[in-house]
């Protein structure tokens, strides 16, 4: 600028000034190889050309090749010099103008305009316009604070102002004015899209040691990071983050604040690595409306968590701890929160306390109630369950009896370690089940009308790696008799074509309530039976050995009705039955019988067919006894299990005809 002030003093005579440098500092920036060629002919403006190679601004621009030649015109209260800027494939218009307090650069391209001005009374400084710039054209500065980011739309305006003292490091001010601006990583970890507001920038030094400061209000745009997707609403929000750079290309978070209105208040500190991983984080938030908060900030989350559409409310705090292998620590106090899952399954009402899980060996307790929950559209009594946490896995402290359908749940144990520390989610149970109205309890699943209670004991079930074992069995009291189910197991309970394992006993249960239920004709007597080698896929049967019979030993009349038999004959493929039995039926309502039982042994999709004995070609389902003497003998003995179901359903639907 100098040296062009000189040659606009010069008198208006042929004549070319040629100076070159081998290195050359400018302010914060250097380059290398410079050639400034100033020729002045007989007629007509002076010419300067510069040219200059390896240009470091020391902002983040770099240039292989830097050229600029402009036309130089002199009035008496100052100069300018008006041309082109070629930075290496980057070219732009050129303006130049100085005075005695000073001089100023201008690059244009349209609408985009970048201005720099030098005030000789603060020669350490230069303070910088911008006006409708690309976000592009920012890349290489954000690079110095921020490698992996990718700038790819939007723009940006505002005012910059660069110090670089003779001592102490390069200072960079700036307030500028966002437009769209969208940017997002190599590794998709981070994504922004139609960000606009206003920020504020300090940053002093650069590389190890320097520190930034960003603060401002954004008015909208998207973000997603990781899971979490935001998009800001019609309120602004507003944020700050205070970085200090470390020697291996690192940053410390000293703080960052973000503030949501009353849907989010964050606070924090962590520390970012040079590839731009979060190795330490510990951030407290707290939201004051739930619902907002899970519209705006956690559909993502809930979404992979197979819980979209979840309706949430109230108020709730957390803290949260990271380190490089995952979480540390994580603090949850929600108060008067209502959850209510979209597909029905659970719902939570009241839930208020804290709950406190760590990874240390140290361990913490906590305590969290709710005063009202269903699952399944079960409802459940209010509990307050005593918590405690360590070595990454929470831990009952104590007992707890919920009210169950008008009786209750005691759930003795239960162990959960969250998939938080780079190990698979495990969970262990423990409970009883006392005197659950078994009437309310079919209403609630949607089940034939049971009546009575259920009791039971569940001594341990174990979740891990997708697969669900329960220890020791599965013993309950139904029908004033007893089921007992063992090796029971269940794989990828929560995922794709789940799959159940299980060897299913019962003695004793009652016939007359049990067939009243699911609609069938009745019986009255008492039937064991079992269901062994049982093997479910994506909840349908695919083989199992099955054995419903007639109790040996029994007490109280055995008798099966008219409707029972015509159910039992059509299920064994028997037909209508004929003859002196078929005229029985007309004149009788209930028969006697000895014995009666049906066996099926399902294996590729077909079930072979037995009962409680062979009956020439066929096999005995109904043994009578007594006058007038009934028996029901089946004739199919390979039954497609689709056509075996559809005969299950017509006979406990009450579709099967009757005799007359």
């Amino acid at each position: 600028m100098g040296l062009l002030m000189l040659a606009s003093a010069w008198p208006v005579v042929a004549a070319r000034v040629q100076i070159e440098a081998e290195r050359v500092v400018l302010g914060p920036g250097s380059g290398r190889n410079l050639h400034i060629t100033l020729d002045q002919p007989a007629a007509g403006p002076a010419v300067a050309r510069v040219v200059m190679s390896d240009f470091d601004s020391g902002l983040g621009w770099r240039y292989a090749a830097l050229s600029a030649e402009c036309e130089l015109t002199v009035t008496a209260e100052a100069s300018a010099c008006i041309g082109a800027l070629q930075a290496d494939r980057l070219r732009r218009a050129l303006n130049l103008a100085w005075a005695a307090d000073g001089g100023s650069i201008i690059l244009a391209e349209g609408r985009r305009r970048l201005a720099a001005r030098f005030d000789l009374a603060q020669p350490d400084r230069v303070r910088v316009q911008a006006q409708a710039l690309p976000v592009s054209w920012a890349q290489p500065f954000l690079a110095t604070v921020w490698a992996t980011a990718q700038p790819s739309q939007g723009r940006f305006g505002g005012e910059i102002e660069i110090r670089f003292p003779a001592s102490g490091p390069l200072r960079t001010l700036a307030r500028l004015d966002l437009d769209g601006l969208g940017l997002d990583t190599p590794d998709g970890s981070l994504a922004a899209a139609g960000v606009s507001g206003r920020i504020d920038i300090d940053q002093i030094g650069t590389g190890g040691g320097s520190q930034v400061r960003v603060g401002g209000r954004l008015t909208a745009g998207e973000f997603l990071w990781g899971t979490v997707y935001v998009g800001l609403g019609a309120e602004p929000v507003e944020g700050s983050l205070d970085l200090v750079g470390e020697a291996d290309g690192g940053w410390t978070i000293a703080e960052f604040k973000w503030s949501d209105g009353a849907t989010l208040s964050a606070q924090g500190s962590g520390r970012i690595e040079a590839d731009g991983g979060l190795t330490a984080l510990r951030v407290h938030a707290e939201s004051a409306t739930l619902a907002a908060l899970a519209e705006r900030y956690l559909s993502g989350p809930l979404g992979l968590a197979g819980l979209a559409g979840m309706r949430l409310s109230g108020r709730i705090a957390a803290t949260v701890e990271l380190a490089r292998d995952g979480p540390v620590a994580i603090t949850v106090a929600p108060e008067q929160v209502v959850l209510v899952d979209a597909g029905g399954r659970f719902r939570f009402a009241g839930l208020d306390g804290v709950l406190r899980w760590t990874a240390a060996d140290q361990p913490v307790e906590s305590d969290l109630a709710w005063s009202g929950a269903a699952m399944h559209g079960i409802g459940i009594g209010p509990v307050r369950l005593a918590w405690r946490s360590h070595a990454g896995a929470l831990d009952l402290r104590q007992p707890a009896t919920l009210e169950l359908l008008s009786g209750r749940l005691e759930l003795e144990r239960l162990h959960v370690e969250p998939p938080m520390t780079g190990r698979s989610a495990v969970a262990e149970l423990a409970l009883t089940v006392v005197d659950v109205d078994l009437a309310a309890l079919s209403q609630a699943l949607g089940w034939p009308s049971f009546s009575g209670t259920l009791s039971g004991r569940l001594p341990m079930a174990r979740y891990a790696r997708q697969r669900l074992d329960f220890d020791g069995g599965l013993s309950m009291r139904v029908f004033d008799g007893s089921v007992a189910i063992r090796a029971l197991s269940m794989e990828r309970v929560f995922g794709v074509a789940p799959s159940l394992a299980a060897e299913v006993e019962f003695t004793g249960l009652d016939l007359q309530p049990l067939t009243a239920a699911f609609g069938f004709g009745e019986i009255t007597g008492r039937l064991d039976g079992h269901l062994h080698r049982l093997r479910l896929l994506d909840w349908q049967p695919v083989a199992f050995d099955a054995a419903l019979l007639s109790a040996p030993v029994q007490r109280g009349p055995k008798r099966i009705s008219q409707r029972a038999v015509q159910d039992i004959s059509r299920i064994g493929g028997s037909g209508l039955i004929a003859g002196l039995q078929g005229q029985a039926l007309k004149m009788f309502s209930t028969f006697g019988y000895a014995r009666l039982g049906l066996r099926c042994r399902l294996d590729n999709n077909v079930c072979s067919m037995d009962g409680v004995g062979s009956a020439g070609d066929g096999y005995t389902i109904v043994e009578g006894a007594g006058l007038p003497r009934i028996n029901v003998v089946g004739f199919q003995r390979r039954v497609d299990w689709p056509v075996l179901v559809g005969r299950l359903k017509a006979a406990t639907e009450g579709q099967l005809p009757t005799i007359e």
